[in-house]
């Protein structure tokens, strides 16, 4: 191996070394028969005006080993309450990615779930729940129950 490419290879490794995980903070807020509900409560703050909040949907039953959920970006805009679906990811069992889309759907006024999400992003109110560090950590602890 050359010397730039030995060069070239450590200088890639340190700043893998060095480069920050992104962070997350999965807190579960809302849960019916079927679905769990969680928030990345790192994703809460405002950018230029618009929230993009980091939503999850879980099975409600299922196995410790079957990490099976759906994340999905949702859109806030605080100054007029309005909301839509951003970018929408599927996770099969294994937990690995099996589908990805964005929704195109125009701003709303908020509701269900998006309403939480709006507290949550536009009045800094925060879910009584403990938060995880990963979804699969969420599963694996039992699904928060």
């Amino acid at each position: 191996m050359s010397g730039i490419a030995k060069y070239f290879i450590v200088g890639a490794a340190a700043l893998a070394i060095s480069t920050p995980a992104a962070a997350e903070s999965w807190a579960r807020f809302s849960a019916n028969d079927q679905t769990i509900y969680v928030v990345d409560l790192d994703t809460l703050e405002p950018v230029d005006g618009i929230v993009s909040a980091h939503m999850g949907r879980i099975p409600a039953k299922g196995e410790a080993s079957d990490l099976s959920h759906e994340t999905e970006v949702v859109l806030m805009r605080c100054a007029d309450g309005q909301s839509k679906s951003g970018e929408n990811v599927s996770y099969g069992p294994d937990g690995a990615e099996t589908d990805r889309y964005t929704d195109e759907g125009a701003w709303s006024s908020s509701g269900g779930v998006y309403e939480s999400i709006k507290r949550f992003a536009c009045e800094g109110v925060r879910p009584a729940n403990d938060p995880f560090p990963t979804i699969a950590a969420f599963i694996a602890a039992g699904r928060g129950q």
